[in-house]
C-alpha cells in the first residue's frame, strides 16, 4: 500500500524538478506533448552537432494540428557569437530586424525579435519566428521558436511557443 502512495509523489517530484541538459547550463520542464533532444558537446559548444547547426544545442519539438512546433536553443561563449552558424537552423536563416522588445523569464532578461526565416536553398520567405537573445554570466543563449506553418502564427499557438521558452531555466 505504501508503494502506491509513494509512486505519485515520486512522479510529482520528478516533474517539479525538471530536466537538466547534460552539456549546457540549462534546466527545463517540458509542457505536455513536448520532446527534447540535445546535440553537440560541452562548452565552448563549438563541437559539431547535427543538421541544424555545426554547434551544440537543444531542440524541443511538439506535433500540432496546425504544424509542428519547434524551439531551438544555442548556447555560446563570446567568441562563438562571431560565427554566423547560430543565425540559422539548417537551411532556415532568421531575417534580422531592428525592432525588439525586452522580456523577462526566470530572472533572465531577453531581447526578443519577431521576424521570419528565409530558406537559403530556395531564397524564399519561410516560417514566422521568434528569436530570443540573453546573456547569463559569461555565456550567451540564442533561442528560436517557430511553427511549421506558412500562415501567420495565431495568438493561441504563439502562446504555446512562448510557454515552452518560459520553461527554460538558463544558468
Amino acid at each position: 500500500m505504501k508503494t502506491y502512495l509513494l509512486l505519485p509523489l515520486l512522479c510529482l517530484s520528478l516533474l517539479a524538478n525538471g530536466q537538466k541538459a547534460k552539456n549546457m547550463k540549462v534546466k527545463y520542464t517540458l509542457p505536455g506533448g513536448w520532446n527534447a533532444e540535445e546535440f553537440g558537446g560541452k562548452s565552448p559548444w563549438e563541437e559539431p552537432g547535427n543538421a541544424m547547426c555545426k554547434c551544440s544545442g537543444l531542440y524541443f519539438f511538439r506535433s500540432h494540428k496546425d504544424g509542428k512546433m519547434n524551439v531551438v536553443l544555442y548556447p555560446s561563449t563570446q567568441s562563438g557569437l562571431d560565427s554566423t552558424k547560430r543565425d540559422a537552423i539548417g537551411n532556415l536563416r532568421f531575417e534580422n530586424v531592428e525592432k525588439f522588445d525586452r522580456v523577462r523569464h526566470n530572472e533572465v532578461s531577453f531581447e526578443r525579435k519577431k521576424s521570419n526565416f528565409t530558406d537559403t536553398k530556395t531564397k524564399s520567405k519561410s516560417f514566422e519566428a521568434f528569436r530570443y537573445f540573453a546573456k547569463v554570466d559569461d555565456h550567451f543563449y540564442i533561442i528560436y521558436a517557430w511553427q511549421e506553418n506558412m500562415q501567420s502564427l495565431n495568438s493561441t499557438n504563439e502562446k504555446e511557443l512562448i510557454e515552452m521558452v518560459k520553461g527554460l531555466e538558463l544558468k
